[in-house]
């Protein structure tokens, strides 16, 4: 039989850092949703449940949410009502004009 010393403790293989997780208990309002606002999300336009938040260095902030048949999902959190809406402006004649310009010309350097 191995003894443990005394003090010791076991830890799991996943610690979450106060930084990476927060979780409901530690401060996210209880019973959070958000709508997903990706328009090729396959879970655009339904509101699901938050688990947790985690920041991430690279990416900014995701949000772990109750997906339904697709399990849990984290989703950034700019494809959500959450994040920064996208920019909703009618694309104009000129900028048309200037993306087929741009169109054409990608298709003739890849002939």
């Amino acid at each position: 039989m191995s003894r443990r010393p005394t003090g010791s403790s076991v830890h799991s293989g996943s610690r979450r850092t106060p930084y990476t997780a927060r979780s409901r208990r530690s401060g996210e309002v209880s019973e959070s949703f958000v709508t997903v606002t990706h328009p090729f999300h396959p879970l655009a336009g339904q509101r699901l449940r938050v688990l947790f938040e985690r920041r991430y260095q690279a990416g900014g902030l995701a949000l772990c949410c109750e997906g339904g048949s697709l399990g849990t999902v984290m989703l950034p959190v700019d494809w959500t009502d959450r994040g920064t809406p996208a920019a909703s402006g009618v694309v104009g004649f000129e900028e048309l004009i200037e993306l087929a310009a741009l169109v054409r010309a990608l298709a003739t350097r890849q002939e």
